[in-house]
């Protein structure tokens, strides 16, 4: 258990002693493509680590539009944000291709933190980045246009994937238009316009679910 843990980047900092106390209480729950892992509102009693797939963090407006947090992908934490005092989950968590996630009990993991405080430090440390993420997404929406957003995006997929933005960076879109356009406050329309718009001034290319960097300069100027 160890060896797998280590290859996931919460854990790959811990020391062997963390690693095992953590492997006593971690559970391993798989969910398919589109099944709810948790409900906005619902009490929060766990945090979650993806072992393999991708997660996505949304929330639900009072007009019942979906706004996307966050895509989870392998090695990151989520619902973290309840561990240190009792609330519901702030947000609603779905899986969006088939995934594992390993499930660490809220009330097992206190104690653990109380004794093992690397591991507090790594939480800590999940949380401060998370709030920056936050930062950067409420100016996101309340100061870019829908060009300024749009490459934000497609430079931030290409960072969760750990792929270098250069001329000819090449990803896989694992989310769909709606979803992506939800991430960043637009309509799909107004989504699918841009990136049309980006392709024909030659920034970037769009081969089916491919999305390939052709001038990584133009880009970044438009953030």
């Amino acid at each position: 258990m160890n060896q797998i843990l280590k290859k996931l980047s919460f854990f790959s900092s811990l020391d062997s002693e963390s690693l095992n106390k953590l492997s006593e209480i971690i559970i391993e729950k798989e969910y398919k493509k589109g099944s709810n892992i948790f409900i906005e509102g619902e009490r929060a009693e766990a945090v979650y680590v993806v072992k393999i797939g991708k997660v996505k963090i949304y929330k639900t407006g009072n007009d019942g539009k979906e706004h996307i947090i966050h895509i989870m992908s392998d090695g990151e934490v989520f619902a973290e944000s309840c561990i240190f005092e009792a609330c519901p989950y702030p947000a609603s968590a779905e899986a969006i291709e088939d995934t594992v996630v390993y499930v660490l009990d809220n009330k097992k993991l206190e104690k653990i933190l109380e004794e093992h405080p690397k591991i507090a430090v790594e939480l800590v440390k999940i949380m401060a980045k998370r709030l920056r993420m936050v930062a950067m997404q409420i100016e996101n929406l309340s100061l870019k246009d829908a060009n300024q957003r749009t490459a934000t995006l497609i430079v931030n997929l290409f960072k969760s994937s750990g792929i270098e933005i250069r001329n000819g960076s090449k990803i896989k879109l694992n989310v769909s238009r709606t979803e992506m356009a939800n991430m960043i406050g637009l309509t799909r329309e107004t989504l699918t316009r841009t990136l049309f718009k980006f392709k024909n001034e030659g920034i970037i290319d769009i081969d089916g679910k491919e999305l390939i960097i052709v001038s990584s300069h133009k880009l970044m100027e438009l953030i």
